[in-house]
């Protein structure tokens, strides 16, 4: 199969994910992670960009907002987690992972998630620069962070059929 990288679009409207088994054991590990604080710190500082402000200017609005929307914006998250975990466990053994377009949908707002998550911990900016000294103890973090946007970005490119189609899917 000609990949571009680790997200490839099929003519049939199938996605590729051409990780190894290691790297989606690994993801799978972090989906389970954000789960776990998605549904027991849902009210912490460190996932308030999952649940962002709708009315800046109105706090009397956001809460209300907040009090109609919270819920349902948990459900989605958690729903997309299971999807996903529940694909990379089936399909463990698979060198490559055929993905339906809901099953990339639930991949980019899972590692999304993750991205926002650790980016709060993280306390990144859009003046943060890339080069982390390696003797920091975030570097790691860092890294993971660095990881989960570019793979985030082979999803978008793929999604938006930027690349050419290809019509090597596995079988």
């Amino acid at each position: 199969m000609t990949s571009h990288g680790p997200v490839t679009r099929n003519e049939d409207g199938t996605y590729i994910l051409n990780v190894e088994r290691s790297d989606r054991e690994l993801l799978n590990q972090l989906f389970g992670q954000f789960r776990e604080v998605l549904t027991d710190g849902q009210d912490s500082d460190t996932v308030k960009r999952l649940f962002p402000t709708a009315y800046h200017q109105d706090p009397a609005h956001d809460e209300e907002y907040q009090r109609l929307m919270r819920s349902e914006l948990l459900t989605s998250h958690v729903h997309s987690i299971d999807h996903v975990r529940e694909l990379i466990e089936r399909t463990s053994n698979d060198d490559v992972l055929t993905l339906a377009q809901a099953d990339l949908d639930a991949l980019m707002k899972s590692t999304n998630g993750i991205r926002l998550l650790l980016g709060t911990l993280l306390a990144v900016s859009e003046d943060d620069r890339d080069d982390i000294d390696e003797s920091d103890p975030t570097f790691g973090q860092h890294q993971l962070y660095g990881y989960l946007g570019w793979l985030l970005d082979w999803m978008v490119t793929a999604q938006a059929g930027i690349f050419p189609v290809t019509d090597d899917s596995p079988g």
